[in-house]
């Protein structure tokens, strides 16, 4: 896998991550609002949120070790 592919891979997980993240927000904070203050209509978007923070993290480590790599090939060869 070229480093390129690698830094795309990263930054469309990232953006992947943070949609999921805004559609889940969205959901609680509409939850929020109705007047059933049903606990469990909350469960399900909050995974979601917790998952999708989880996918920014490991999609932004994907991102910080192709540019470590890239800095140390540079250093390498420099």
């Amino acid at each position: 896998m070229s480093n390129i592919t690698a830094i795309n891979a990263g930054v469309s997980g990232i953006q992947r991550g943070m949609a999921i993240a805004e559609k889940s927000a969205a959901t609680i904070a509409s939850t929020g609002n109705s007047t059933s203050g049903d606990p469990a209509a909350v469960a399900e978007p909050l995974v979601e949120l917790m998952m999708a923070r989880l996918q920014v993290e490991a999609s932004a480590k994907v991102v910080e070790t192709v540019s470590e790599t890239i800095g140390t090939l540079i250093d390498t060869t420099a």
